[in-house]
């Protein structure tokens, strides 16, 4: 843009009635925080992480595929630990950069971004407690919405003259509901609020609430052919696990029928009979009745011992483990929980070796797997990168500033320090010996020796001199020849 469409553009902006802009973009928060309560009774917010461990993990199936995947990541030791580590990977600088249209830097607009950050990673102005907000935060659960939720989405918060922004927001995508417009197909947002309190100025159907406003940004992750909400890259873990469920609980029944030694209790029917009452020897019926009652005391009477309780009992009883009870075909268990567990690390888009699985693979398939595994990272946070820049794109327009936002994250980078030293080592003697072939000039060398040092890459004026005599000295002495011989 030349300055003259900039100063048309801000001064449209400062004249444009507020009244206007409010109907355009709304004023304050258009969404609703998934947990309000706006009639002032219990709103004690609940501590997810304790309800998820009171839930009865033999019953998931009666709840939906977006409360089981929140439930899992809290309490399902490899769905959580892919999240973590999923997380922890991609946890790199989010950077902004502002451009003009021809590719050049912007320097007005990212004075406008750095005051954009600068506002995220700063309390709101509250006279009472204000919970913490930084943009790190923000930018960990969208990603955490991108692999829980299959997209991500918030709002851009406007001051009363929606001439500023106050705040980011985030918004659970599982809220959010799209309906096409009938004559123009255009896809309107709406969100289910589960308390809802209407406004006049506001459109309700039922407990949906329309949230038709630029403010509002939504992202999705691989979706298909018309369809706005994206695909969880974690549903397919659900199946697994309750296969996985089924096979411990059965694998617990064997283990308490067959892993432990059972005793094997005999009573001699013969010296039972003969030890009989006399009035009941010739009563078949009350014989029976004998017999069951001696054998139900002998059960009681083992059963109330202690493990480290004594077997005293009469010579009539005979008392030996139990033998014979694991023969029989049976299966192998460890076959079929190496196929459980690589169900589960492709169902979890993440490796077997971060499950701390280990199946035999090599250096060379580990590597190969870790660059995967980087790549799949690098195209979840595409998602969020999207989000990003139409958030700071709009709150830049917001305060009167056009300008090309790029957000990018900082590469991943899983080398150690020595190997990082050594890489570096080896760059500059590459930039050096590129100068010295007159592949670049010293200049073009210099600067990017400096930037691979991680300082600034232009030359300060006191070395250019330096920089320019060294260069001349060095061409001399390879054009002097040397003394004696042709």
């Amino acid at each position: 843009m030349k300055w003259y469409h900039k100063a048309i553009y801000s001064f449209t902006n400062a004249v444009l009635p507020t009244s206007v802009k409010r109907q355009m973009m709304g004023i304050g928060r258009t969404t609703v925080p998934k947990n309000s309560n706006p009639w002032g009774i219990f709103n004690w917010l609940p501590k997810k992480h304790q309800q998820a461990h009171n839930i009865d993990l033999t019953k998931l199936q009666s709840y939906t595929a977006e409360e089981l995947l929140e439930l899992l990541i809290s309490v399902h030791p490899d769905v959580s630990y892919a999240l973590y580590t999923y997380l922890r990977m991609g946890d790199t600088e989010l950077t902004f950069t502002a451009k003009k249209p021809n590719g050049n830097a912007d320097k007005g607009g990212q004075r406008v971004l750095d005051v954009l950050k600068a506002m995220l990673n700063t309390p709101l102005p509250s006279p009472g407690y204000q919970h913490g907000r930084s943009l790190d935060k923000l930018d960990t659960i969208q990603r955490m919405m991108i692999m829980v939720r299959g997209a991500c989405a918030g709002e851009v918060v406007l001051n009363e003259r929606c001439n500023d922004v106050i705040d980011i927001v985030p918004v659970d995508p599982a809220l959010i509901w799209f309906r096409r417009e009938p004559d123009i197909n255009r896809l309107t947002p709406w969100q289910y609020v589960k308390n809802p309190q209407r406004s006049a100025n506001e459109e309700w159907f039922g407990n949906y609430k329309k949230i038709d406003t630029p403010t509002f940004i939504y992202e999705e992750f691989d979706p298909m052919v018309d369809d706005p909400y994206g695909r969880t890259p974690m549903l397919p873990v659900l199946q697994v696990v309750f296969f996985h469920l089924q096979v411990l609980a059965d694998l617990k029944a064997v283990v308490h029928n067959q892993g432990y030694p059972r005793l094997d209790i005999s009573m001699l029917e013969e010296i039972m009979l003969k030890n009989m009452p006399n009035n009941l020897k010739s009563n078949p019926d009350g014989q029976q009745k004998w017999l069951k009652e001696r054998m139900e005391e002998m059960i009681n009477h083992f059963n109330s011992l202690n493990p480290d309780d004594a077997l005293v009992h009469w010579d009539s009883v005979k008392v030996e483990y139990l033998k014979g009870g694991n023969s029989g075909p049976m299966i192998d268990i460890k076959k079929l929980i190496d196929i459980i567990d690589t169900q589960m690390a492709t169902s979890l888009k993440t490796l077997l070796t971060i499950l701390s699985r280990h199946q035999g693979s090599t250096e060379t398939y580990s590597s190969i797997d870790t660059q995967i595994y980087i790549k799949n990272v690098e195209s979840a946070r595409s998602v969020t990168k999207r989000f990003w820049q139409r958030a700071f794109s709009l709150s830049a327009r917001v305060k009167g500033t056009q300008t090309k936002v790029e957000a990018d994250y900082l590469p991943i980078d899983l080398r150690s320090e020595n190997e990082i030293e050594r890489d570096r080592r080896s760059k500059i003697d590459n930039y050096i010996i590129a100068e010295k072939n007159f592949y670049i000039t010293p200049l073009e060398a210099a600067e990017e020796i400096r930037w691979t040092l991680g300082i600034n890459a232009k030359i300060p004026a006191e070395l250019l001199p330096l920089l320019v005599k060294k260069h001349e000295s060095d061409s001399n002495e390879e054009n002097t020849p040397s003394e004696g011989g042709e």
